[in-house]
């Protein structure tokens, strides 16, 4: 009986009202009310946005917004204004027009959040998104997506630089196409820019929100379908010849239906890729430092060139900034993934490769000094820039402990470095890939490069288009731990993952 009543009195709402319930609302209500009502049609989006942009230089920012807005929608405007007056929470303006916040609450807020009635579903949470990120992260959210879309896009760019009114900044990225709405089912729906920076940014519940929203509303799919479509890729993969390269195997269809929640780092933005390569060694250290040096001088590193070229080829072609150093001693190491991590703020991921001699938990510097490998880990983790974005540390390095009499001599101590972590969280989605297990030396061929290194860069060749880095990397410490050399010497890599969620490669050239 309650809802035919409110059905019958929405039909009591006249035009004229809407002056008078514009002028009870503030101008941050009217932002988003005119987001929700104007926001899922292109023409309307670019038409609101610009009078927006001209209310927010007005010291008195009248508009008639509603009356166009029921004007241009004869037959529909009552129900879809009314459902977006309860999203924005303007009770004052309902309890004018003659509604019970009570009665409205249950027809048109209901405990899902991304179900709607008559509101574009992703329009009503985005601006929940709105409405929960404080001003600091509505900010960064600004910066790191309008940097990517002024990359993807030619233009004149926003002249708006208020994050407290985040949803005219949404409304300039539906204009230019770079988020997209779908149609009421979502379907061509295309937020990732969005939720890839939230996820970048612990802001999982508003990502989640985001994802649930596509998911709840989008029409069930078919599985007959997709079971047909994995046993012919199958049976085709099954028929080819083998190669160095198989072709990936079909998605099932729990991938088919959970890939929206993986994490997929895209060619425009992929970050910095930092490759230590270490070749020649010394021992010109000033006194103090001489107790860090290693117990006998290290040998040269025949056949690491090879690794620093192939890592370059492979990680250039997926977009990444590679910038590769020879023979960096170990406070230069520091200072080069400081600066890294500094540069990181706006990109996607962080890369870095170190090649040199080790020994147990440790690895050298050109100057024959060691440095923590945990130190290392806590340098890349303790910086705001990469707060939750993968990050791969790649150590090919001997790792076998040293002799007792070494112990004894207190030579070749790691130097300390002075950094530490506040919080577990922040080593959440670093990886550390080694080349061996602790106690045991890593294997290199003079002419063809390091049994771990060659291995990653061919499953990355192989395998990024279909397999997460995770899976990546088990593919690697199965085909080295396989391998044997003239002498039956073998190796075993050492991963260690502290991944939330998949990762996946930028897409490669």
């Amino acid at each position: 009986m309650a809802r035919s009543n409110l059905l019958i009195h929405l039909d009591t709402i006249h035009q004229d009202d809407l002056i008078y319930a514009e002028r009870d609302m503030n101008f941050a209500q009217k932002v988003g009310l005119c987001f929700l009502l104007y926001g899922d049609n292109h023409s309307d989006a670019t038409y609101i946005l610009q009078k927006l942009l001209t209310m927010t230089r007005s010291d008195f920012p009248q508009s008639d917004l509603l009356i166009k807005y029921a004007k241009s929608r004869p037959e529909t405007w009552r129900r879809h204004l009314v459902e977006a007056l309860c999203i924005v929470g303007a009770r004052k303006v309902l309890r004018k027009l003659g509604f019970c916040w009570q009665e409205l609450k249950i027809h048109y807020l209901p405990h899902v959040a991304g179900i709607t009635l008559h509101v574009h579903p992703l329009l009503k949470s985005l601006y929940r998104m709105c409405e929960e990120l404080s001003v600091a992260q509505s900010g960064r959210l600004v910066l790191d997506v309008g940097e990517k879309v002024a990359r993807q896009q030619a233009g004149d760019p926003l002249r708006f630089y208020d994050p407290m009114y985040l949803e005219i900044f949404l409304l300039d990225w539906l204009t230019r196409r770079c988020i997209q709405l779908g149609d009421i089912n979502v379907i061509g729906s295309n937020v990732q820019l969005l939720i890839e920076h939230l996820k970048f940014n612990d802001l999982k519940e508003q990502a989640k929100l985001l994802i649930d929203t596509i998911i709840s509303n989008a029409p069930e799919p078919d599985l007959a379908e997709i079971d047909a479509m994995t046993i012919k890729q199958e049976t085709e993969s099954d028929n080819q010849q083998s190669s160095s390269c198989s072709t990936a195997a079909a998605p099932s269809k729990a991938s088919a239906l959970c890939r929206i929640n993986a994490l997929r780092l895209t060619r425009e933005n992929a970050g910095i890729a930092l490759i230590i390569n270490q070749q020649e060694f010394h021992r010109n250290v000033s006194k103090d430092l001489k107790k860090f040096l290693s117990p006998k001088p290290l040998k040269i590193r025949i056949g690491t060139d090879v690794d620093k070229k192939r890592l370059t080829e492979v990680f250039s072609s997926m977009g990444y900034n590679v910038e590769a150093y020879d023979n960096v001693d170990h406070l230069d190491i520091v200072q080069r993934i400081r600066s890294a991590c500094d540069r990181s703020l706006l990109r996607d991921s962080l890369v870095v490769c170190i090649l040199s001699h080790g020994f147990e938990e440790a690895v050298y510097g050109a100057n024959s000094i060691a440095l923590k490998i945990t130190d290392i880990e806590n340098v890349l983790c303790s910086y705001e820039t990469l707060y939750n974005k993968p990050k791969l540390l790649v150590i090919q390095a001997c790792q076998e402990k040293p002799d007792q009499k070494e112990e004894q001599n207190q030579l070749g101590l790691p130097f300390k470095i002075d950094v530490t972590t506040q919080s577990p969280s922040q080593h959440i989605n670093l990886v550390r890939a080694m080349s061996t297990v602790s106690g045991f030396p890593a294997l290199r061929h003079t002419h063809m490069g390091s049994w771990f290194i060659q291995s990653l860069c061919d499953a990355i060749e192989c395998h990024s288009a279909s397999e997460h880095i995770a899976d990546i990397l088990m593919i690697v410490t199965n085909e080295v731990s396989e391998k044997r050399g003239q002498n039956d010497e073998s190796m075993v890599p050492n991963v260690q993952s502290i991944f939330r969620q998949h990762v996946y490669f930028p897409p490669r050239l």
